[in-house]
């Protein structure tokens, strides 16, 4: 930051969420088979996932249990982490009713407890040369993962990979995974990639604009070197 000749300090970014919608909602369909074994058709883009925990659930052996997985009807991540509920309330189900249980859900209760893609809240210090040469860039980014777990932890390191698509000189970052009162947030298409390709945009023009110079220019200043890839890499 030393080096620079213009600095942009404490500048925020905030970024929603965005709810899937894709064609169908999540559904599943349980049939109890012979000799304490049970399939389920899901909707789930990750059959594997359902199968172990409706493993844990009804307390059998995994092989016991087979997820058929025929179409998804749109998923776009949606229906990887959040069909398992219903793929496992449904095997529960008719595991201990004896008899093949069908659920669905309606859109409004889809979109409740789906969650979708992780909104964020971003504060960049950056500096830069009088020609649109970055030299130091610095991250704070708070990240909404709502009530649960599921695949929070690994967005940072999605978007960092994104971020890192520009020779940023100094670069440094502090990212928050946080829990609150939210829906749980789920993968959606290139999850924190996207987050993080967003941020890096936003960036890019701030400089340009401050600047007044072409944006383009400017990105092609920071693109990397061959030198500058073996050091972010």
């Amino acid at each position: 930051m030393a080096e620079a000749d213009h600095k942009i300090l404490s500048a925020e970014i905030k970024l929603g969420s965005q709810y899937y919608f894709y064609m169908e909602t999540q559904t599943a369909l349980a049939v109890p088979d012979e000799d304490n074994c049970i399939v389920v058709y899901s909707s789930i883009q990750a059959p594997e996932y359902a199968e172990s925990t409706i493993s844990r659930c009804l307390g059998i052996p995994e092989h016991n249990v087979c997820v058929i997985t025929r179409r998804v009807g749109g998923g776009f991540g949606g229906k990887a982490m959040k069909a398992m509920p219903v793929a496992t309330a449904c095997a529960l189900a008719a595991y201990n009713l004896r008899r093949p249980v069908r659920m669905y859900m309606n859109r409004k209760t889809d979109m409740k407890t789906t969650g979708g893609r992780h909104p964020m809240e971003v504060t960049y210090n950056v500096g830069f040369k009088e020609d649109g040469k970055i030299t130091a860039l610095h991250l704070d980014i708070l990240i909404n993962a709502g009530i649960g777990t599921d695949i929070s932890p690994i967005i940072p390191l999605f978007m960092v990979g994104a971020i890192k698509k520009y020779d940023w000189g100094a670069f440094s970052f502090d990212i928050k995974v946080c829990r609150t009162n939210h829906s749980s947030k789920s993968a959606m298409r290139g999850p924190g990639e996207v987050q993080g390709t967003f941020i890096s945009e936003a960036v890019i023009e701030h400089v340009a604009s401050v600047l007044s110079m072409d944006v383009d220019s400017v990105r092609s200043k920071n693109l990397h070197t061959f030198n500058s890839l073996d050091f972010f890499y």
